[in-house]
């Protein structure tokens, strides 16, 4: 067994696209209308990953890979200086905002989750965006410092979908 992550290339666009409909249809099931989950498919996603990896600057992106085979990705991009990267207009809480942690449920309580926070964000302040009901990514988050700051949103295009931001702070500096 190996596992395996790693900056996300150009190559690896078309799995990007299936794994990311997956991870949403285990993630947001009882959260979203089977009808919703089961309208997505990896065409929904193909654009959306072709333009992050195969610009001429590509996204910062990672992929998990068991065995040499996607399973999972995080992505992060830098938050404007007092504007907003959330699509809905809530201001930033950090400098970088991870957009996006997903993992097949098949391959979860392996480590990957971790090691995909730790390659895209290091110890770095950050915040980010989870569905309210999704309590098991709120956990996750909260083992790594993140905690809710009171911002709440809804995706109308995602029926209504409730979710909050989660910040991770600044570390002091250590004491010596």
């Amino acid at each position: 067994m190996s596992l395996v992550v790693r900056r996300a290339l150009p190559a690896d666009v078309e799995r990007l696209a299936e794994v990311h409909v997956r991870c949403w249809q285990e993630a947001y099931q009882g959260m979203l209308s089977d009808g919703f989950l089961a309208a997505q498919g990896p065409e929904t996603r193909l654009p959306l990953w072709r333009h992050l990896l195969e610009a001429a600057e590509p996204a910062e992106a990672w992929v998990a890979c068991y065995d040499g085979t996607v399973v999972g990705f995080a992505g992060i991009r830098r938050a404007p200086d007092g504007g907003s990267s959330h699509p809905f207009g809530a201001p930033s809480s950090g400098d970088l905002e991870l957009w996006g942690l997903y993992l097949l449920a098949s391959h979860q309580g392996l480590g990957l989750g971790r090691r995909l926070l730790e390659a895209a964000l290091g110890d770095s302040p950050a915040s980010l965006w989870v569905a309210a009901e999704n309590g098991r990514a709120i956990g996750f988050y909260r083992h790594f410092g993140f905690a809710p700051d009171g911002a709440a949103d809804v995706i109308p295009d995602w029926e209504n979908l409730r979710e909050i931001r989660m910040v991770r702070p600044r570390h002091a500096p250590p004491l010596l």
